[in-house]
């Protein structure tokens, strides 16, 4: 950048002065690549103090100034962002595409415009030369279509943030047939290209995990639910390898060595612990319940995978594999 005009000088002082240091006037015309004379920064010390701003002036070694702003002032400053920064800005808006087409997509897109008003200039030129919004992509297969389901997800968020109840009208798959619940929703989850709502139901003294594509009808209530019981995250899910829950067995499979790179260094479950045996084998043990996602997951791997444990895992694997022979 060539000449300063006063105003962006101002600007830059106290966004260098916000990270809370005390600086040098030297050290400040460090950060203007000597394109600012001492003198001309003394004088915009002066008139920032002049201006009502807490900039506070201390005497140094060698007679020299520092400058600091007193700490409750601090937050009001913007402070700009770097190449960096930017771009982790559109790895999570990226992220967020499952909510693209409903109302939220707008707050997403609106911080995005915010945050271009901090980032400086020669970065933001330099980040659409690289195209920093096509640097990472996440893909998901299958992701639901949720343009339907807008006012639904806008009313979920503003129940979870002010803690309102809700009456929701759900699909019950098992049962095929629709049903309604009286929720205290807790948290959106986002898994396998679908959004659910975890909520506390009162009447079952339990949370459960509704799919938002489920839901036929969803109406907040003008009643706020007590906080007269917690979430906990680990009890939850645990013993889940997906969203289905149940008991707990020991679970041990045996990945081909030709598959190994595939399993080994993920994390597929919280008490996972793997092993290699003397062909190079992977061996997976879990603590997790026999569901359908994970014998569905199981068969995935096709023949590179055995149960060696449990036998009724073992059975649900064989009544599968009967199932789809016959079926051809």
């Amino acid at each position: 950048m060539g000449e300063y005009s006063q105003i962006q000088r101002l600007i830059r002082i106290l966004q260098i002065m916000s990270a809370g240091r005390k600086v040098t006037t030297k050290e400040i015309a460090h950060r203007f690549n000597g394109a600012v004379s001492l003198r001309t920064l003394q004088r915009d010390m002066l008139a920032l103090s002049e201006a009502g701003i807490p900039v506070v002036s201390e005497k140094v070694q060698a007679n020299e100034n520092v400058w600091y702003l007193m700490s409750h002032f601090r937050s009001f400053i913007p402070i700009t962002l770097e190449m960096n920064e930017y771009l982790a800005a559109h790895i999570l808006k990226a992220n967020l595409k499952v909510f693209r087409n409903v109302p939220f997509d707008n707050e997403v897109q609106s911080l995005i415009k915010k945050i271009e008003q901090l980032v400086p200039e020669e970065v933001f030129l330099e980040s659409k030369r690289k195209a920093a919004e096509n640097v990472f992509e996440s893909y998901s297969a299958g992701m639901f279509d949720y343009t339907p389901f807008g006012s639904v997800i806008s009313d979920l968020i503003t129940a979870i943030l002010n803690k309102n109840k809700c009456e929701v009208t759900y699909f019950n798959v098992s049962e095929d047939r629709e049903k309604t619940y009286h929720i205290e929703p807790e948290k959106l989850i986002y898994y396998s290209g679908g959004l659910y709502v975890i909520a506390y139901v009162r009447y079952y003294k339990e949370f459960i995990l509704l799919a938002i594509q489920r839901m036929r009808t969803l109406t907040r209530l003008d009643e706020d639910f007590p906080s007269d019981h917690s979430f906990d995250e680990n009890k939850f899910w645990k013993g889940k390898f997906g969203l289905f829950s149940g008991e707990q067995v020991g679970v041990k499979l045996r990945f081909t060595a030709e598959i190994r790179h595939h399993i080994e260094g993920r994390i597929w479950h919280s008490t996972q612990d793997t092993d290699v045996d003397k062909k190079g084998n992977l061996l997976l043990k879990m603590n997790v319940a026999i569901t359908p996602e994970l014998v569905a997951w199981i068969m995935g791997w096709h023949r590179n995978v055995k149960v060696l444990k449990p036998e009724a895992l073992v059975n649900e694997i064989k009544k599968n594999a009967e199932e789809i022979n016959n079926l051809y």
